[in-house]
């Protein structure tokens, strides 16, 4: 799985935070108060929750496996954003990311970001004392490899003015250093007479998805035909198969995992859902 390595210390950051603790953890937002009440940590079934307060009032709740509650500065002026991350348990899946404001002078919701199997981080891309959030997609995980060998998109959100938005065009250094490490894998692998297929195959995915979103995919084209299928005709024939999915997938996000839903409840219950 070289071509997630990068993902690593991220990946370590959030799954901490699953070692379910006894006692509530408490911060405050302002002149709110955020309460998180782990679960049980013999009760693989319950949840935790999330509770803010105005005083005796409550504004909000979220639920979830585990919460781990942090205050982010998302947009610029007010106080920093209130962030909840969810995770639901389980060896591969699935972060969860509500991020709430009170710039507006009450608690409204800049986004639900469905994190799948990486999560995200935040990250002061440009300096000017907000923070973008950093998305390791989990868009082609299984794809035509397994989970351990799935290449991560990197992607990029921030505040654009308005809302949380795709941003990934403006720090598009952020996937194209992802795309690097993937070509050299990929190179380094062709070399390898016992490099596993399917590796190869992730790496060729990992580096022409992460080419795109840092718009350089015709460049990327172009280094596959020279560095890569010259020395490899059955990776030549599977991205022929492939180019075209692989487009779709890489395109259908990342603003496909995020919206903004505003509720005194989370998570929200979906159409069809008792």
């Amino acid at each position: 799985m070289p071509g997630r390595l990068a993902l690593l210390p991220l990946l370590l950051t959030l799954l901490s935070p699953a070692q379910a603790q006894d006692a509530p953890q408490t911060l405050k937002w302002g002149s709110l108060t955020v309460t998180v009440t782990p679960r049980p940590a013999d009760r693989f079934d319950a949840e935790a929750r999330a509770v803010v307060k105005n005083g005796s009032r409550t504004v909000l709740t979220v639920q979830g496996w585990n919460i781990t509650p942090e205050l982010q500065p998302v947009r610029p002026g007010g106080l920093p954003e209130l962030v909840l991350t969810e995770y639901s348990g389980g060896a591969h899946c699935c972060f969860t990311t509500y991020v709430f404001t009170q710039d507006a002078g009450r608690v409204g919701n800049l986004g639900i970001i469905e994190g799948g199997n990486y999560g995200l981080r935040f990250a002061d891309l440009n300096g000017d004392g907000t923070r973008e959030l950093v998305l390791g997609s989990d868009t082609l995980a299984y794809y035509d490899w397994s989970f351990a060998t799935s290449p991560a998109l990197m992607t990029v959100l921030g505040w654009d003015g308005v809302r949380l938005a795709d941003r990934t065009r403006a720090y598009a250094y952020v996937p194209a250093q992802e795309a690097a490490r993937n070509l050299r894998d990929l190179i380094a692998g062709l070399g390898n007479p016992n490099a596993f297929p399917e590796d190869l195959r992730a790496r060729l995915g990992g580096y022409y998805a992460n080419m795109i979103l840092a718009g350089q995919g015709t460049q990327a084209e172009g280094v596959l035909a020279a560095q890569v299928f010259t020395k490899s005709v059955p990776l030549r024939d599977w991205f022929a198969g492939h180019r075209t999915d692989l487009i779709n997938a890489t395109y259908a996000q990342p603003e496909g995992r995020l919206r903004a839903v505003n509720s005194a409840t989370y998570p929200l219950k979906e159409l069809g859902t008792p």
